[in-house]
């Protein structure tokens, strides 16, 4: 069966569980990932079990002795192996050989007494063990494969996922979120109070998601509009701007942080790259506000909580708000380390014992365990350095961050089973413009699948699996970091009656469903599509090569 073919009818069993059946999603994506390992053929997935253990060769001579020449760089196994070919119906072992010559060359020589297709192309050398365990890798159980993909998604992001749960709520049950939110207020000022909530939202919604970051920020900006008597739009509008490009390009939030890991990207570079789009869509965002405000201005609806429109303890929060140092330390700490890391490895490689401390320290997650053990600590505080209270915190915490890392998990078990479709051959012509197709790819089918089951987080996975192995197989002309930030774009067009965030922007705010589709949705859509915009003028300006 066609590889395409499989990961569309993959991708449709998946959304058809998600809206169809109501499944959720994390068994939505398992089936669809269950189903496209059943449609592979065994040989297709034995070949792709290959990849990376074996050798691409070039055969030579004749009449029983061949030789043997493996490009520059690539070195050929000594002793016995397992001389094969490869093409589109699969993997085709031709001979077992014994390979001699220095252990560590390029070339080497054989003798055998068969005929063998000199020069042929697609011929590939692996050591005799290595291809019998592939081989039995390729044949197990598809539940098995399944399983054992999703395991190796939990163990590579697994921990990053929990720590980052772990933050986010021990900053909003401690107070310092709104410390952040009351500092950034006091520094625009009233009429400057637009800005405040977006820059709030943004900065809250890199390790808070993006529903929590919308019900802490909501009932200020409510407070706002009953002060203030008008830009209850402007307000709404503000704080979704901040909250919903944070959530799909800044790791540790579940996307990014997946995007990151496909495309080969390290989370400093996601991080980094992640803030500068953000920062600007967030902009974009901002004045598509103000003009929605003038265009359809909206009254204050529901019930509104903390009507002084100061920045209050959120509803639920009664103790002493932390420091502002204290507040935003387990954000920054964990930002500035890993940046610190990624700087050190850039500019001063080696293995002075400085670098190596901050190399130590500025490993993702290491600097999420610290920034974890600062919020702990902020929320110890909050109880009067009583930890009885802190298991309920945490354990909710955990159970929240577990939903998120099975569904992403699901998502790494997806991926994996459309990558051993070899789907990357198939779609090999998308890289004919330079590799640029390839941002256009990852942008348009993120979007497709967006629009089609509404979870920007899900539609991240889906199109960073599909992707992702067109992107490893082809040499690109820019930083594999515009690959995943595509992908994060492409996540925001069109937030519909399908996403579950449209319908809290909506009910929170007491707007129609037409109301939040001419406001939110399309500032959101504009929002990805000008944050595409920015990766294509930064993959041709500054490819980071």
């Amino acid at each position: 069966m066609d590889p395409l073919l499989i990961v569309l009818l993959g991708t449709a069993v998946m959304i058809a569980g998600l809206l169809g059946f109501r499944l959720p999603a994390f068994l939505a994506l398992l089936l669809g990932a269950l189903v496209v390992v059943l449609l592979t053929p065994v040989t297709v997935r034995h070949g792709q079990a290959l990849r990376s253990r074996a050798t691409i060769v070039v055969l030579g001579g004749g009449d029983g002795k061949y030789t043997l020449t493996a490009p520059t760089g690539s070195s050929l196994p000594t002793g016995p192996a397992v001389l094969f070919r490869r093409d589109a119906g699969g993997v085709h072992p031709l001979a077992e050989v014994g390979v001699t010559g220095d252990a560590g060359r390029s070339t080497g020589s054989f003798e055998s007494p068969g005929t063998l297709p000199v020069g042929l192309p697609g011929l590939g050398l692996m050591d005799a063990s290595l291809w019998k365990q592939s081989l039995e890798k390729s044949r197990i159980h598809p539940l098995e494969w399944v399983g054992e993909a999703f395991g190796a998604t939990c163990g590579s992001i697994g921990l990053l996922i929990l720590l980052a749960s772990i933050i986010g709520d021990c900053l909003t049950q401690s107070g310092a979120a709104i410390r952040i939110v009351q500092w950034i207020q006091e520094q625009f000022g009233e009429r400057r109070a637009p800005q405040a909530l977006a820059s709030s939202a943004f900065l809250l919604g890199i390790p808070v998601f993006f529903d929590t970051v919308f019900y802490l920020l909501m009932p200020l900006g409510r407070g706002l509009a009953v002060k203030t008597g008008r830009n209850f739009l402007l307000y709404t509008l503000s704080i979704v701007a901040g909250a919903t490009m944070a959530h799909s390009l800044v790791p540790p939030t579940p996307g990014p942080l997946f995007a990151a890991r496909e495309f080969g990207v390290s989370l400093g570079v996601m991080m980094m790259g992640g803030t500068v789009v953000g920062m600007i869509t967030v902009v974009v965002g901002f004045l598509y506000a103000r003009w929605a405000n003038r265009r359809w201005p909206l009254a204050l609806r529901g019930e509104f909580v903390g009507g002084d429109g100061s920045a209050s303890p959120a509803p639920g929060f009664t103790g002493q708000l932390p420091p502002l140092a204290w507040a935003v330390l387990p954000i920054v700490l964990p930002l500035t380390l890993i940046a610190l890391a990624e700087t050190g490895r850039a500019l001063a490689p080696g293995s002075a014992e400085g670098l190596q401390i901050v190399e130590f320290l500025g490993q993702g997650s290491m600097a999420l365990l610290l920034g974890t053990a600062v919020a702990v600590l902020l929320l110890v505080r909050s109880h009067s350095w009583r930890w009885a209270p802190i298991k309920t915190a945490l354990g909710a915490a955990v159970s929240s961050g577990g939903v998120i890392l099975l569904i992403t998990a699901a998502g790494g078990a997806f991926g994996a089973a459309l990558r051993q479709t070899d789907v990357a051959a198939r779609l090999s012509g998308l890289s004919g413009s330079g590799g640029f197709g390839l941002l256009l790819a990852a942008f348009g089918v993120t979007a497709l699948v967006r629009i089609a089951q509404g979870s920007a987080t899900v539609a991240m996975l889906t199109a960073a699996g599909v992707v992702a192995p067109v992107a490893l197989a082809t040499p690109l002309p820019f930083h594999p970091v515009y690959l995943a930030l595509a992908v994060g774009c492409g996540s925001k067009p069109v937030p519909w009656m399908n996403d579950s965030g449209f319908w809290i922007i909506g009910r929170m705010s007491g707007m129609t469903e037409l109301e939040t589709l001419r406001s939110a949705s399309v500032m959101m859509t504009l929002m990805g599509c000008v944050g595409f915009g920015v990766v294509l003028l930064g993959a041709w300006l500054l490819p980071l090569k």
